[in-house]
């Protein structure tokens, strides 16, 4: 091969690696994806929305939120400087009380639903969670178990990270079998043994669902993704049932860690359009600029 010939192969071999595939470019368009936030949280200068059907925070005495009043009220919560972008919430202690955002945030569709849902953590799971089961994003109505939606660390060491699907109980446990006693293999959660926290780097994390609520009995498809790796799906029927009014987008129940970018599009996004989400140099507020 003549040296001519062998610099166009390099070139040619060169190019196919470093450029995108057709999908992942139009992925990155900013406009594509901006079409589709519904709601978004930056947490710069505030804790409100900047984009949102009702963007105020709320705090509750606890899960089920009785009592409620506008505003971060929890002592152990607050903006700090050094966020993923900006400002993020730090979450310094546990507390009976939650903050969250009311449901109509969501984007819930009684027929048909998708969506996905996009944050940034920063925490060590195996030194800097208090014990018991820490849930740094939980969206329902009633509970964890019914008709929820949440990722979590699991309570025993090495603490795992899993995304939990809940459909309404009826149909996930319709036998009311007890949670000690439900086959770990048949539990709707997608679990990652190995996750890629430390304390000291901040973590992407995204989960997609679609064909929730199918209206023609077909299996729903839910995926989650960490730093843009994908972790796992779940396909089976999901039947979620809320009471938007009673829903909340609960934010750092039992958490110690810091969030940022909280955002949730109208849409199950691809993988590379988490992907996209990712590498945005100044997160989801860069699709507005």
């Amino acid at each position: 091969m003549s040296g001519s010939v062998r610099r166009d192969f390099l070139l040619i071999a060169l190019c196919a690696v470093i450029s995108p595939p057709n999908n992942a470019m139009k992925a990155a368009e900013p406009k594509t994806l901006a079409e589709s936030v519904i709601f978004h949280v930056p947490f710069d200068g505030s804790m409100d929305a900047v984009k949102a059907a009702d963007g105020r925070l709320y705090t509750g005495d606890g899960t089920e939120r009785k009592n409620i009043q506008p505003g971060n009220l929890r002592k152990d919560v607050s903006l700090i400087p050094d966020g993923r972008y900006g400002q993020a919430v730090r979450f310094a202690d546990v507390s009976q009380q939650v903050v969250f955002f009311r449901g109509q945030n969501a984007g819930f569709s009684k027929n048909n639903w998708s969506g996905t849902v996009s944050f940034w953590l920063r925490a060590d799971p195996e030194k800097g969670l208090k014990p018991g089961y820490c849930d740094p994003i939980q969206i329902t109505d009633k509970a964890w178990n019914d008709s929820g939606m949440w990722v979590d660390f699991d309570k025993d060491p090495p603490r795992a990270f899993r995304l939990g699907m809940f459909s309404k109980m009826s149909v996930w446990n319709p036998d009311n079998i007890p949670w000690e006693q439900f086959p770990v293999a048949n539990r709707p959660m997608i679990p990652v043994t190995k996750p890629a926290f430390n304390g000291r780097l901040w973590t992407h994390v995204a989960f997609t669902y679609q064909n929730v609520n199918a209206t023609d009995g077909s299996d729903a498809h839910v995926s989650l993704y960490l730093h843009g790796i994908h972790q796992g799906s779940l396909k089976r029927p999901l039947k979620f049932e809320w009471d938007e009014e009673k829903t909340a987008i609960m934010l750092g129940l039992s958490y110690v860690g810091d969030f940022d970018d909280l955002a949730i599009f109208s849409r199950a996004l691809s993988e590379n359009e988490v992907e996209a989400v990712r590498t945005l140099p100044a997160g989801i507020s860069g699709l507005f600029e």
